[in-house]
């Protein structure tokens, strides 16, 4: 059974017993699993299980509330069966911290975040490391009627603000061209084979970052990082591209970059980024940043808009 599922019987099996003692609270009460673990992002297997996976769910509480009952409730979800539907009990590691059990929802954004609120300016965006962005808005919520939590979580859904999201996209864009259309041949040219390896990795991984910015998805921890692009419906070949790739020896690769670099610029010309031109794709830098774009190709379709957020 995938963790998501698990942790989703589980609590449907344990909560009504767990929160008996707290029915005033009942209401206000938020439910679910999201935050660090493959499980969190749909990507377990038979491989996860060495460590911190098994039966567990998250119980979120409005920071007046965990003051309250907090401690308690949290003695309770320790009292819980510690086996369940054949799995066996959670085996946390030492450095894995709290991930399931009672948290104030303010506590946990902060983990995440680095304060309990939502960032405002573009600096309080960018100062926060794009994975745990990722892992705040993973996994899934079961309960939550007061929507306290669910609030936080669905305004980081929405992705970044315009500005950063460009910035995101040139960014992936520069490094893109910088290493797998100049530095990888220029390392073959030299017979600097470890280097041309090293550019063709860091090519796989900048576009899989653009894959994510035009999708509007925060990148994960870099072992997810080509996995999560499967689904993706803009650049959604690229997944098998970027595998293709990761099998091919640099000395051969480099007609399967610039194929993967004219897909790309074809759909940042689509929706607006830039305009046909220089197959180099940090010539497109600019004005993906909006410096060259007439107005109306500022305000181009927002493509993360095709992609349905998870609850």
């Amino acid at each position: 059974m995938k963790g998501l599922m698990l942790a989703r019987q589980y609590h449907d099996h344990c909560i009504d017993a767990l929160l008996a003692p707290y029915a005033g609270y009942r209401q206000r009460i938020a439910t679910g699993l999201v935050g660090p673990g493959s499980e969190c992002f749909g990507f377990d297997d038979e491989f996860s299980r060495d460590h911190d996976f098994g039966p567990g769910f998250c119980i979120w509480l409005a920071d007046e509330d965990h003051a309250v009952i907090g401690p308690a409730l949290q003695a309770g979800y320790d009292r819980l069966p510690k086996s369940f539907a054949g799995s066996m009990p959670r085996r946390a590691t030492p450095r894995s911290d709290q991930r399931v059990g009672v948290f104030s929802i303010s506590a946990f954004y902060t983990r995440f975040l680095g304060a309990p609120e939502l960032p405002v300016s573009d600096a309080d965006w960018l100062q926060i490391p794009e994975e745990r962005l990722a892992t705040a808005v993973n996994g899934a919520v079961f309960s939550d009627p007061l929507g306290g939590f669910s609030h936080i979580r669905s305004c980081l859904q929405g992705y970044y603000p315009e500005t950063v999201r460009r910035r995101k996209i040139a960014n992936a864009v520069a490094s893109m061209a910088q290493s797998g259309q100049y530095n990888l041949p220029r390392s073959l040219q030299r017979g600097e084979t470890s280097a041309a390896f090293l550019a063709q990795a860091e090519f796989i991984r900048s576009t899989c970052q653009l894959v994510h910015a035009l999708n509007g998805c925060y990148t994960p921890f870099y072992k997810w990082l080509h996995r999560s692009t499967q689904h993706m419906p803009l650049l959604a070949n690229m997944h098998a591209r970027l595998d293709r790739l990761s099998h091919t020896l640099p000395l051969a690769s480099q007609r399967m970059v610039e194929k993967i670099c004219d897909e790309a610029l074809q759909t940042l010309i689509r929706f607006g980024y830039t305009f046909p031109g220089d197959a180099f794709l940090e010539a497109h830098v600019d004005n993906i940043l909006g410096a060259a774009l007439p107005t109306m190709a500022r305000v181009a379709t927002r493509p993360y808009d095709l992609q349905a957020q998870p609850t």
